[in-house]
C-alpha cells in the first residue's frame, strides 16, 4: 500500500473537522478536544489540541476543502476565540490537568496560533482581532517570564523560542524577540558535542527531529552561523538512526520515541546534503507506510506531526545533492560516548546498541531491509511482585569497545506501572483545585509526578553484563546475569519489543513491527541461589538462522 504525503495530510485535516466542535450554538464552539465537548468524559479541554488551527488554516487553501472554505474559515476564527476563552489570566494553558499552567503547552501553542491568526486576520472584525491578539500577547509574556522547571526538554524550548520570535515580529516587540534568542542560546549551549539535544537527560532521536522542526524554522528567521553549526551537528547525529527498514529511532533513545517529524529536515535539505539524504529516504518510507505516519498517530500527537508534514509539503521536492546514509555504507563503526549509543555495520547488517538504556540492541538485515533481531532489554518479576528491567536510562553505564568486541553492563531497576484509578485521580483533582494552584507547589508536585511516571525506580541487586562480537556475517551475543542479596525471582526473560517508562509518544504501530522478535524465557533458578546465569546466541545472516545456547 502506498499513500502520498499530500494524501495523508489531506486525510488528517479532514479528520480534524470531526475532532473540532463546529456547532456555533454551543459554548465550546471551536474546541478540538472531542472527549470534552462531545463525549463529555473529561473535566477540562486539553489546550494543545488547538494547535491544529494552523493545520486547518493550511487546509483552507487546499483543493480538497474547496466546497467547505466558508465553514472552515468561520471555524478557524471560532477556534482562536475559544483558545482565548480557556487561557489563564497569566497567559498560560493547561494540558495534563486543570490549572496546570504548562510552559510546554503554551510554548507549543503560540507559533501555531500566530500562523492560524495570520491566515484569517483579514476576516476578523475589530473585536475579534482585539481578543485574539490579547491572547497571543499574553501567551508570549508568560513564556518570556517563566521557565520549564521539571526537566530540560529541548523540543519544548525550541517551540517556545519560535513562538516568541513570531510574536516579536507580529507585535514589533523586542522583549519577545530577545527572550526567544535567549531560549535559542540555552538550547545550543546544552547541545552535546556529539550533536544531540537533551530530552529528559539523554539523547532521543525521535524527539530531536521535532526539535529540528522548530530550529529549522528559526534558522530561516534568524540565519546565524551559530544556529547553522548547531543544526549541522544535529543532522550528523540523526543520520545514524535512519534504519534500513524505513523506521526511525526507538527504545535506545531516552524517551523511546519512533516518530519522525519530516518538516525541519525537509526545510534544511537544500543547504545540507545529509538533510537531503534523510529527507529523501524517510519521505519514501512515510509514503510506503514503513514508519509511524499520520495514519497511525493519535490526537495527542496529530498537531505536531501534521504541522511538520505540511512544512515538508510546502518545501516541495528538493533537487539538492544527497549524501549516503550510514546504513547505506558497507563498513561502519560509530560510537556516541556521551549518549551511550554505538552503531556497527557491515554489508549484511546494521546494528544500534543503546548501552545507556541497558543494552537495547536492534539488528537490521540490510539485504532484506528488515528488523532481524529486536532486544529491548531484560525483564524480571520478583517474588514480591515487582517488575524489574535493564531498560533504564543511565548515561554512566559501562560501554567498552575493543575493535570488533563491545561490552556493556547495566543494573536492573524497578518499573513503575502506576496508572490512573478513581482514588489517585480524585486525589490529583483535589490537589489541582487547592495546593497546586500555588505555582511553587504546582512545580514541586509536577517534578514528583515526572519522577514517578517517566523515571524507572530503585536499583535492584540484579545485573547483566553483555559481550557482543561483530563479525562480517554474524554477531555473537553473550550475557551474564549475576545477583547478590536476598532478591528472589519468579520469572526472567529478555528480548522482544517493550517500553519500561511512561511515554505517551512511544509505542505507535508501524508496518515493520510485523517482523518483531519474541521474548526469550530464561531459566532463573540459578540466580535465586546466587549463582550466575549465562546465555549465548549467534545471529547468522544469509541462511537467516538464529542459534541460541543457554
Amino acid at each position: 500500500m502506498k499513500m502520498t504525503l499530500d494524501e495523508q495530510v489531506s486525510f488528517a485535516c479532514r479528520r480534524l473537522l470531526s475532532q473540532m466542535n463546529r456547532d456555533s450554538s454551543t459554548s465550546t464552539y471551536g474546541c478540538f478536544d472531542r472527549r470534552f465537548w462531545a463525549w463529555k468524559m473529561t473535566d477540562f479541554p486539553e489546550a494543545t489540541f488547538q494547535r491544529n488551527l494552523a493545520n486547518l488554516a493550511w487546509y483552507l487553501k487546499h483543493s480538497a476543502a474547496q466546497s467547505a472554505r466558508e465553514m472552515i474559515g468561520d471555524a478557524l476564527i471560532a477556534g482562536l476565540l475559544y483558545t482565548a476563552k480557556i487561557q489563564h489570566r497569566d497567559g498560560s494553558f493547561d494540558q495534563a490537568y486543570p490549572f496546570e499552567r504548562s510552559y510546554g503547552a503554551t510554548g507549543f501553542l503560540l507559533p501555531d496560533l500566530i500562523s492560524a491568526y495570520q491566515e484569517v486576520r483579514s476576516f476578523c472584525d475589530e473585536d475579534q482581532k482585539k481578543r485574539v491578539e490579547a491572547c497571543l500577547s499574553s501567551a508570549a509574556r508568560f513564556i518570556a517570564g517563566n521557565t520549564e522547571k521539571h526537566s530540560l526538554i529541548s523540543n519544548h524550548l525550541a517551540g517556545a523560542a519560535l513562538g516568541l520570535l513570531k510574536a516579536g515580529s507580529l507585535f514589533d516587540n523586542m522583549v519577545f524577540t530577545d527572550h526567544g534568542k535567549q531560549l535559542i542560546e540555552t538550547i545550543i549551549s546544552n547541545q552535546s558535542g556529539e550533536g544531540w539535544f537533551p530530552e529528559y537527560g539523554g539523547a532521543d532521536p525521535g524527539y530531536q527531529t521535532l526539535c529540528v522542526h522548530y530550529l529549522a524554522q528559526i534558522f530561516k528567521l534568524e540565519p546565524t552561523k551559530k544556529i547553522e553549526d548547531s543544526l549541522e551537528k544535529s543532522l550528523d547525529f540523526l543520520q545514524y538512526f535512519v534504519h534500513p527498514d524505513g523506521t526511525f529511532g526507538g527504545e535506545y533513545g531516552s524517551r523511546r520515541t519512533e516518530v519522525y517529524y519530516p518538516g525541519g529536515i525537509a526545510l534544511l535539505a537544500d543547504k545540507f546534503p545529509i538533510a537531503a539524504a534523510i529527507h529523501k529516504f524517510m519521505l519514501e518510507s512515510i509514503e510506503n507506510l514503513r514508519t509511524v505516519t499520520l495514519i497511525d498517530i493519535d490526537m495527542g500527537n496529530t498537531a505536531p506531526l501534521l504541522s511538520s508534514a505540511i512544512l515538508a509539503l510546502k518545501t516541495g521536492n528538493t533537487g539538492a545533492k544527497a549524501d549516503r546514509l550510514p546504513h547505506q555504507s558497507d563498513q561502519l563503526s560509530k560510537t556516541f560516548t556521551e549518549a551511550g549509543i554505538t552503531i556497527q555495520s557491515t554489508d549484511v547488517y546494521y546494528t544500534v546498541l543503546g548501552a545507556s538504556n541497558g543494552g537495547v540492541l536492534k539488528i537490521f538485515d540490510k539485504k532484506s531491509k528488515t528488523l532481524f533481531y529486536d532486544d529491548c532489554g531484560a525483564l524480571g518479576l520478583t517474588s514480591s511482585g515487582k517488575m524489574i528491567t535493564t531498560q533504564s536510562t543511565c548515561l554512566d553505564n559501562v560501554l567498552t569497545i575493543n575493535e570488533n568486541k563491545i561490552s556493556c553492563e547495566s543494573d536492573f531497576f524497578t518499573i513503575s506501572n502506576r496508572g490512573a484509578n478513581p482514588i489517585n485521580y480524585l486525589a490529583l483533582r483535589a490537589l489541582n483545585l487547592t495546593l497546586m494552584r500555588i505555582n511553587f507547589l504546582n512545580e514541586v508536585i509536577k517534578k514528583l509526578m515526572v519522577r514517578w511516571l517517566i523515571k524507572t525506580g530503585d536499583k535492584s541487586s540484579l545485573n547483566r553484563h553483555r559481550d557482543i562480537e561483530f563479525r562480517d556475517t554474524e554477531i555473537g551475543i553473550r550475557d551474564t546475569f549475576s545477583k547478590s542479596g536476598n532478591l528472589k525471582l519468579k520469572s526472567l526473560r529478555q528480548g522482544g519489543k517493550f517500553n519500561a517508562i511512561h511515554m505517551a509518544s512511544s509505542r505507535y504501530y508501524s508496518g515493520p513491527q510485523f517482523t518483531g522478535t519474541k521474548p526469550e524465557i530464561l531459566n532463573y533458578q540459578s540466580l535465586n541461589m546466587n549463582k550466575p546465569l549465562k546465555t549465548s546466541k549467534i545471529i547468522l545472516f544469509g541462511p537467516r538462522a538464529v542459534k541460541s545456547k543457554k
